[in-house]
């Protein structure tokens, strides 16, 4: 079923580069239902480049909450002033909220966010924004309890924030088909990485992407070493570094060749093992370039890398604490090669890497 009439539709994607791609079959699909609307998107700086590739978005409106008071009141009087028929705010930030309460849009959907706090030993749910004003200024929410302890919970979008958003519409009788992930990658990044390629590469590659969160997993680096070369015989490795730096990374500089990419001018540090290189300041289009061209991808669920893997249909292997398990589980795209190690079996890692590599 689609919607011929025109419709301007308000949807607020103000947080990180994983979130938008992981919302991006779901916009896809509202502009398909919409066939004639005009869909403008409130991002973020940081996810403004996806966003501009995405032709089933029209207008782009970046907010930021690092910008000066007055040039933020300026962007709320514009958005609440400006005529909508539809606004969905579930990236769950208070300007999202604020906008959507005093917008005078004819249809409101909203994710309210469920915590439980303590005060003076006392359990309290806390609703954000509140159910009182889900109530009254919003035709349709669904409420999103946070507890990543509980299993049983959030049953009626069995608990997965991707359907989730497609179960907030059909609470409003509205049936979008869902899909895959998409991603667009940049042709000036697409040419800088070919050319990289076959200079440097030149054969199939595991990509590994280390982030903040492997410098509080007591990996040890010898042994991580000592795969990593076994692995190394069999395909090449390419292991790429998060914007948040990583100590582990910095490790892992001492033994195998670096290649910056700093101001797009490639630079080379070490020759040591040219089966195993290192990858860092990189943009988010040309990482997304190794992420295709890979033949599986290892994160400790790393939001942007994971996501974007995931619109290539590569294997993902998540390198994780146990107890991340659950709350993990929201996240992990539909119709993917997904797999889980937890962070003390690298054995277990060693075992499906070589079983993903060997398709």
């Amino acid at each position: 079923m689609t919607i011929n009439k025109k419709y301007k539709i308000l949807i607020f994607r103000t947080d990180r580069i994983g979130d938008l791609v992981n919302t991006s079959s779901f916009l896809k699909s509202l502009k398909s239902y919409y066939v004639n609307s005009e869909i403008t998107l409130v991002c973020s700086n940081y996810n403004r480049p996806i966003a501009e590739s995405y032709k089933f978005i029209d207008k782009i409106v970046i907010y930021d909450k690092s910008f000066i008071f007055f040039k933020k009141i300026k962007i709320f009087i514009k958005l609440i002033t400006s005529l909508y028929d539809i606004t969905i705010a579930f990236d769950g930030k208070n300007f999202s909220y604020l906008v959507s309460l005093f917008n005078r849009a004819k249809h409101k959907y909203v994710v309210c966010f469920k915590k439980q706090k303590k005060i003076f030993g006392q359990s309290f749910n806390v609703f954000r924004p509140s159910i009182i004003l889900c109530k009254i200024f919003f035709d349709t929410y669904v409420v999103c309890d946070e507890d990543y302890n509980k299993q049983n919970v959030n049953s009626d979008f069995n608990n997965h924030y991707l359907t989730m958003y497609y179960y907030l519409l059909k609470k409003n009788n509205i049936k979008l088909i869902s899909g895959k992930h998409i991603f667009i990658i940049d042709p000036d990044s697409e040419y800088i990485f070919n050319d990289f390629f076959n200079k440097y590469i030149n054969k199939d590659f595991l990509s590994i992407h280390i982030d903040y969160k492997w410098d509080h997993y007591d990996v040890n680096i010898e042994r991580f070493n000592s795969l990593l070369k076994r692995i190394s015989l069999k395909t090449n490795i390419v292991i790429s570094s998060g914007i948040e730096g990583s100590k582990f990374f910095e490790k892992l500089k001492k033994h195998y060749n670096l290649y910056s990419f700093k101001n797009m001018n490639i630079n080379s540090i070490n020759l040591i093992n040219p089966n195993i290189i290192l990858i860092e300041n990189l943009s988010i289009n040309l990482l997304a370039c190794f992420l295709n061209k890979c033949l599986a991808h290892v994160s400790s669920h790393s939001g942007a890398t994971f996501h974007i893997s995931a619109a290539f249909n590569k294997p993902l292997i998540d390198f994780i604490k146990k107890e991340k398990e659950l709350e993990y589980d929201r996240w992990i795209p539909p119709g993917i090669d997904y797999n889980r190690v937890n962070v003390d079996k690298l054995d277990d890692l060693e075992t499906i890497i070589f079983a993903k590599i060997s398709y």
